[in-house]
């Protein structure tokens, strides 16, 4: 009697640990593989822009910029998560410490409170997503929700089960990307400078959207909170039907637009990369050794 109440025990968690997995890599797994990866593209940007640009340089007409929004993500999420924030700082080239910085608390054991580091964590590359998306809109009337929805692209969980289901998905991006290009460069001789100030807000935007170790550090203490509750919640309930994973399924699929936008700024920064690039070729020759200092 005893070990077949173990058994059934056993199975049950089994059952409840394995909802709670699917459900994570259901909701979160596409938004964290896309931001491991715009996080790199974006620190590599920086790199060669601070390396072929001049750090104060770049600082000063797009790191500004970056920045602000970097930490802006931050305190946007720390206020909807009820943090309390006790210092902002937007940009500080001139502190020795960082560029920027916003000091946060929270009441620990507050479930709420918890979670939200998650996503203050990440906050930067949510709200630069966002921005982006909003610029696109607001010059070009475009919206790459729309986009994504018209090239049938649906970046969820799916994508990792079939190499059919990549292919399609890339076919999609690129054919996404291509009409997002027509759109942007079409009929805008006489508007140029929508041009310029589209290519400048994406560049300082798009190469700012790192995360520092602090904030990778923070994100995981809230994704750890997220985790046991969410498996919490699913030892209370799986029993009555696994209806938590049909709704963040749902829910995914809502997200393919916004995942095409990070994707979409995730292309352009590999452009500006690849342009930076080539500008350090360019440029590297030309730089003149300074003369060592003579002993006296």
């Amino acid at each position: 009697m005893m070990n077949e109440f173990l058994h059934k025990t056993w199975n049950y968690l089994l059952v409840a640990g394995k909802a709670t997995l699917i459900q994570l890599f259901v909701l979160l797994g596409p938004l964290l593989f896309l931001a491991f990866l715009m996080n790199f593209l974006a620190r590599k940007n920086e790199e060669l822009s601070y390396k072929t640009l001049g750090q104060k340089a770049y600082l000063y007409v797009f790191g500004w910029l970056g920045t602000s929004v970097h930490e802006l993500g931050h305190a946007i999420f720390a206020i909807l998560f009820a943090h309390k924030i006790s210092e902002i700082k937007l940009f500080t080239p001139g502190s020795g410490k960082s560029l920027g910085q916003i000091k946060h608390s929270y009441t620990k054991g507050n479930p709420y409170q918890t979670i939200g580091n998650f996503f203050i964590g990440i906050g930067p590359i949510l709200l630069g997503a966002l921005l982006l998306w909003l610029v696109t809109w607001l010059l070009f009337d475009l919206n790459a929700v729309n986009i994504a929805e018209k090239q049938g692209i649906h970046i969820n969980y799916r994508i990792f089960t079939s190499w059919d289901l990549i292919k399609n998905t890339a076919q999609g991006i690129y054919e996404g990307i291509i009409s997002f290009y027509q759109v942007v460069t079409a009929n805008h001789g006489e508007y140029w400078w929508k041009v310029v100030l589209f290519i400048y807000l994406f560049y300082a935007i798009g190469s700012s959207v790192t995360l520092s170790s602090s904030d990778i550090q923070g994100a995981f203490r809230g994704f750890t909170y997220f985790v046991i509750l969410l498996l919490v919640f699913n030892l209370a309930t799986i029993w009555n039907g696994n209806f938590a994973t049909r709704f963040f399924d749902k829910t995914g699929n809502y997200l393919s637009g916004f995942y095409f936008l990070i994707v979409l700024s995730m292309a352009l920064n590999m452009v500006f990369i690849g342009i930076l690039f080539l500008l350090g070729l360019i440029i590297s020759p030309l730089k003149t050794k300074k003369p060592a200092k003579s002993k006296k």
